[in-house]
């Protein structure tokens, strides 16, 4: 019987030993080619090219050459791939290190204990060596192979850390070159719905906490608008700009940020192919509730009638079109957005829905994506997920991705319903979208997106939600504001407020700014606790988004257009 139990014992012992070799030696060839991927990364940039910067001094002499620009994003998207491979590679790497490690520890430790109940398995020393001596070269082999294991560990993720650094400069510089700003100079200004990328974040955070509009204080000015409209304002650099509209007009204003004062106003009434009368809108909608959009060298504008313009930052016209009169009920309302040299735009209709590309320079047609969804009043977002950009949005009855340059779709998931008015939000690795009557969904994404988690009370109906690292903040249409845990909808708290919100909430450092219908504007900390920080009138009516920029934020209200700052400083 104990023969039988020995011979089970040598049997597993065996085995072990033979799987902690097999560890041991992958661990070793893993940890050798991560330590040698890290002195490559070291020695070469994996998204420099050489051909590129010559591409690129090409382009700075040539600067409206358009083949060349092109050739340089084919070769720029070719030296991405090139990234994501070295990204790749490391974390594979990284997990598969991992695991060897593992499998070689636990075989170690069943050796272990083997050898503690049966002494007479571990091997014999030869005449020539003594215990001590197996002792310390078994002390050595195990000290220089975990040395081996960390060195190659610690190398991999700052390998992952240089090569997040070197991509972020490389797309700086390459979207720069190509005569687009990148992504730091988008975030230093104000380019659109919602500011950089549509997703409710400002980058510019030293800005008041307190004002009003009735005394005065903290406003550094304000300026009739002389057309309506409940489209927000843009700014980039030191021009703010916005629309107005009605039956008979449409109208683009252009601000200076400093005065006040309005520089130029280009009336679109001759737009070449735009039917004949105006649609029929609602008077919570109106003829220009689309906010404009800018990639820094021209600005564009998109009224309920279809019609679509672009101008430079002096108010010339560059190119006009009409896209198709709004099948709407209650007036076309979604905002543009750009992507690099593309100007995107969300056409749900009630005959069907697009996703619209045009070439933003000309105005010619890149893609016109057919979508599957109702009628929706949303506007996209454009993130970058951290392997790829998309352009993300919200509609019945699906949340859908696309890839911005070329409108393939990336996914999509079943989770709306209703008149989708409020856009996406998204943070670290989830989409969060809603609507009234039908949910909150986040969406975890990963190779097959899913809903992680939803929630079904006091919905937004119109105001979009708002996404930090950690949470969602969600404000309904008759004054409920609902704070979530982001990653598993436990809800931490939920505040009445006196007027409801059309508004969306903006994140501004640590702090929420989220404006009611009645113009007066909530600051309250970002925090699991509600936490009321003040509390600013405006003065009169505002459903508009605030836009911040360096020291200043500007609120479009019923009728002006407002300059909140502190007096002492300089804009």
């Amino acid at each position: 019987m104990d023969d039988n139990k020995n011979k089970t014992s040598r049997m597993g012992y065996n085995i072990a030993k033979r799987i902690a070799l097999v560890a041991a030696v992958f661990a070793a060839i893993l940890s050798i080619l991560m330590i040698a991927n890290y002195i490559q990364t070291k020695a070469v940039d994996p998204l420099n090219s050489k051909a590129i910067s010559q591409l690129m001094e090409q382009l700075q002499e040539n600067p409206n050459d358009t083949a060349l620009k092109e050739q340089i994003r084919a070769l720029d998207l070719l030296a991405r791939k090139a990234y994501f491979t070295h990204q790749w590679q490391l974390r594979t790497g990284s997990y598969l290190l991992f695991v060897f490690v593992l499998v070689l520890l636990l075989s170690l430790k069943y050796m272990s204990s083997l050898e503690s109940k049966l002494p007479d398995l571990s091997e014999s020393p030869s005449p020539d060596e003594t215990t001590e001596n197996r002792l310390l070269s078994r002390q050595y082999l195990i000290f220089g192979g975990a040395g081996l294991f960390v060195l190659a560990f610690v190398l991999g993720i700052l390998s992952q850390s240089e090569l997040k650094n070197i991509g972020i400069f490389r797309a700086e510089e390459s979207a720069k070159a190509a005569g687009f700003p990148g992504i730091n100079e988008i975030r230093d200004n104000w380019p659109a719905f919602r500011g950089p990328e549509g997703n409710a974040v400002a980058y510019n955070t030293d800005v008041p906490t307190e004002w009003d509009g009735r005394s005065g204080k903290n406003i550094l000015w304000k300026v009739p608008i002389p057309h309506p409209g409940y489209n927000s304002p843009i700014l980039w650099g030191k021009k703010i700009f916005l629309t107005g509209a009605d039956r008979k007009t449409q109208v683009v204003y252009c601000i200076d940020a400093e005065s006040g004062k309005i520089l130029w106003q280009a009336e679109m009434n001759d737009i070449p192919g735009a039917p004949g009368g105006r649609p029929d809108v609602t008077e919570d909608t109106g003829y220009a509730a689309p906010t404009m959009t800018t990639d820094g060298q021209r600005v564009y504008a998109i009224f309920a009638t279809g019609d679509l313009a672009c101008f430079d930052f002096d108010g010339n016209r560059i190119w006009a079109k009409n896209i198709g009169k709004p099948d709407n009920h209650y007036g076309h309302s979604s905002s543009l957005i750009t992507y690099q040299d593309l100007l995107l735009i969300q056409f749900d209709q009630n005959t069907g829905g697009y996703l619209i590309a045009l070439r933003s320079s000309t105005g010619d047609l890149v893609y016109d994506k057919s979508r599957d969804v109702e009628i929706s009043w949303a506007s996209p977002i454009v993130v970058n997920t951290g392997s790829r950009t998309e352009i993300i949005l919200n509609s019945n009855p699906f949340v859908v991705s696309y890839d911005p340059r070329t409108g393939q779709e990336l996914w999509r998931v079943k989770c709306m319903q209703g008149e989708i008015a409020p856009s996406p939000a998204y943070a670290d690795g989830m989409v969060y979208v809603v609507n009234d009557y039908a949910r909150l969904a986040a969406i975890k994404l990963q190779d097959t997106p899913v809903v992680a988690w939803e929630y079904i009370d006091d919905l937004s109906e119109v105001s979009s939600p708002l996404a930090t690292k950690n949470l969602v903040i969600m404000a309904a249409s008759y004054g409920t504001v609902t704070c979530f845990n982001g990653k598993t909808g436990e809800r931490y708290w939920l505040h009445d407020f006196d007027d409801g919100f059309y508004s969306s909430p903006i994140l501004v450092g640590e702090s929420v700014y989220l404006m009611d219908i009645s113009g007066i504007m909530s600051v309250f900390k970002a925090d699991k606790k509600f936490q009321l920080i003040s509390r600013s009138e405006l003065g009169e009516n505002a459903m508009t988004i605030p836009a911040f920029k360096q020291n200043r934020i500007y609120i479009r209200g019923e009728k002006h257009l407002f300059c909140i700052g502190n007096e002492l400083e300089q804009f």
